[in-house]
């Protein structure tokens, strides 16, 4: 019980950091104009779930319900352990982000969110490498959750413009020209996804180890996120090459349709992939 907690509390909280920074970067390339209350939303959403996810990491580690915390061991955890330091970076990024998204300047808000959305890999398995090894593996695990958060972003976006698109000509012509010109970005994501991904890889479980893996639960989760990464490269290869310039051509009714379901498709998998990667980040990958 206590462990499902702890997941579920990192899965909300690994979306909600994802979309503080994903919406104001999507709509800084596209030129967009921002939303204050969804930032804002975000920002305090985040805040609250770190809370959430420290009182479920705390009931985690000492079998203790969730609803009645060990103070004494959540004050070890803040004040022995790296959890406080990155806690308190995080807590002061999500307030500059809220004061920034009241102001409505949606660019600015991208920093402090690319910031607390960082603090991540402090607490997975990148937060436990040491030395040399340790920075290069939370620099790729960074670079990973910038990607990552720069993709669910734009999915969100994209979602709501094709399930509330009006069917006009003219807006049509303007949702094809932001899925056109979101080519560009999505390669730079899917480069950055597979290098990071790989280096991550090698460095939580070494290349001697790899064949260990498939006799693991945690072989078995990493294999389906890579299945649910097909998925979605694939969905976004139909949505680029097929699918587009359908919307841009004579018989958009039909593509509308298709972008629709293709793109809830490519988000659910999405939600499918934070959510492993969330229970991934609980378990030991030898054990």
């Amino acid at each position: 019980m206590t462990e499902g907690a702890w997941i579920g509390a990192r899965f909300a909280l690994m979306i909600d950091l994802s979309l503080l920074m994903g919406l104001p970067l999507f709509w800084w390339v596209m030129g967009m104009a921002g939303r204050r209350g969804v930032l804002a939303a975000l920002a305090l959403g985040g805040m609250a779930l770190s809370a959430l996810w420290l009182m479920a990491s705390v009931a985690a580690m000492t079998g203790t319900p969730i609803a009645t915390p060990e103070w004494a061991s959540t004050q070890i955890l803040l004040t022995m352990t790296p959890i406080g330091p990155v806690l308190a970076v995080r807590g002061g990024a999500l307030l500059l982000a809220l004061v920034f998204a009241e102001l409505n300047r949606p660019r600015l808000t991208l920093i402090p969110a690319a910031v607390a959305a960082a603090t991540l890999a402090w607490t997975g398995h990148a937060g436990a490498t040491e030395d040399m090894a340790g920075t290069v593996h939370r620099v790729a695990d960074v670079a990973h959750i910038w990607a990552a958060a720069g993709w669910i972003g734009a999915l969100a976006v994209l979602v709501h413009a094709m399930m509330t698109l009006r069917p006009t000509t003219a807006e049509m012509r303007r949702v094809a020209k932001m899925l056109s010109r979101f080519a560009l970005m999505g390669t730079l994501i899917v480069a950055t996804l597979l290098v990071s991904g790989a280096i991550n890889g090698v460095m939580i479980v070494g290349l001697a180890q790899l064949p260990d893996l498939a006799g693991s639960l945690y072989g078995w989760l990493l294999g389906a996120k890579l299945a649910l990464f097909g998925v979605m490269l694939g969905l976004a290869g139909w949505n680029r090459w097929r699918l587009t310039p359908l919307l841009e051509s004579g018989t958009p009714q039909r593509a509308v349709a298709h972008l629709q379901l293709s793109l809830l498709a490519e988000t659910s998998a999405a939600v499918g992939i934070i959510g492993l990667v969330a229970w991934l980040g609980t378990l030991d990958p030898m054990g």
